[in-house]
């Protein structure tokens, strides 16, 4: 009995030694391995940058179709009633800027999108190549657009993500 007793206690510290951590809060897209959590309370995009990077995220990006439309149906998902802080409520940050050379969209990776996979913007977007600190110089997603860029300064709901191991 103890004998039973032991090797079930051992097979459950196992079996939990050996689970995937998923921090609180994310939800993990399986076919690849990356947790996302979509933030409530906006900021503007260096900090939410920051924010991630607090918790050993960073800021999401997409660098396939499936990643987007995974990111895309969290979106549809949200409960805009509870986003705080944003004036406009339907646009989420990703890691995706222009700011140290507007003719060229890199992620927080310092990698050109173009060159990265996944770099399909909405109608009108993605096309600012202007250093003028009035246009847009980030990107972000809605629930049922490409890639939108926007103005980082504006105070937007955000989505970290992190690549389990």
């Amino acid at each position: 009995m103890k004998m039973k007793l032991f090797v079930a206690i051992l097979s459950l510290i196992f079996t939990l030694a050996c689970a995937k951590y998923t921090p609180e809060g994310y939800v993990v897209d399986k076919s690849s391995n990356i947790a996302y959590k979509l933030v409530y309370q906006a900021q503007t995009w260096p900090v939410a940058r920051d924010r991630c990077a607090e918790e050993d995220a960073k800021l999401a990006v997409p660098k396939t179709l499936e990643q987007f439309q995974f990111m895309q149906r969290l979106v549809r998902a949200m409960q805009y009633s509870s986003i705080s802080g944003s004036e406009y409520r339907l646009v989420v940050w990703l890691g995706i800027h222009n700011l140290h050379d507007y003719r060229r969209w890199q992620n927080v990776d310092g990698e050109d999108i173009e060159e990265t996979g996944f770099h399909k913007w909405a109608r009108g977007n993605g096309d600012g190549y202007s250093d003028a600190p009035e246009e847009p110089h980030c990107a972000g997603l809605d629930a049922v657009n490409w890639l939108r860029d926007f103005w980082c300064h504006h105070r937007q709901p955000y989505i970290c993500q992190i690549k389990l191991s």
